[in-house]
């Protein structure tokens, strides 16, 4: 089976280095362990306390964090399932919320960030069109997490899907009986 993805953003700031949630750095270069939640039997587990500087810093040269309204987030999940109609991936499900896209998809031979770029740049257009211009909506990026097997894009969309249930929009398409992998 061909890979899926669970593709994550978020808003502007509202996830910094340093967060006591966990955070990832640039492709990896540095390493900062897991969330307990995220860890292995035994593996050291990232604590936010010694990451404390790291926050500051990073809250010190960002602007405000941006929170989408519910119509920023109407018009951005439209902008982005209009823009992904016209790629050659194969999208499941998409959910946006007012500080965090998550997305799974089958990208084929495209490589995986040019195409969220492009998907983040279409949302972009449309709320700079109702008055959104000067804020960065989005974090520089993605975080990208394969899903090679059945039981694994399964939870992935389950995840994804059950973001409604915490106030987002999710979107789902309708999947080739192809790439079915979720029966």
């Amino acid at each position: 089976m061909a890979d899926w993805w669970l593709i994550s953003w978020t808003t502007y700031a509202t996830w910094l280095p340093g967060d006591e949630r966990g955070y990832r750095t640039w492709r990896g270069e540095t390493y900062v362990p897991p969330p307990k939640r995220y860890a292995m039997p035994g593996e050291p587990t990232y604590q936010a306390k010694g990451h404390i500087a790291v926050r500051e810093i990073a809250q010190a040269i960002s602007d405000e964090p941006v929170y989408l309204t519910a119509k920023e987030v109407e018009i951005a999940l439209a902008a982005m399932v209009g823009e992904i109609a016209q790629i050659a991936i194969v999208p499941a499900i998409m959910s946006i919320g007012d500080w965090h896209v998550h997305w799974l998809c089958h990208f084929g031979k495209l490589k995986i960030r040019p195409v969220v770029s492009r998907v983040k740049a279409a949302a972009t257009r449309e709320l700079n069109a109702i008055g959104f211009q000067g804020k960065k909506p989005w974090t520089k990026g993605c975080n990208m997490k394969s899903k090679p097997i059945r039981r694994q894009c399964r939870s992935a969309y389950k995840y994804v899907r059950d973001h409604q249930e915490q106030g987002c929009l999710v979107y789902e398409w309708k999947i080739d009986p192809g790439h079915l992998v979720f029966d």
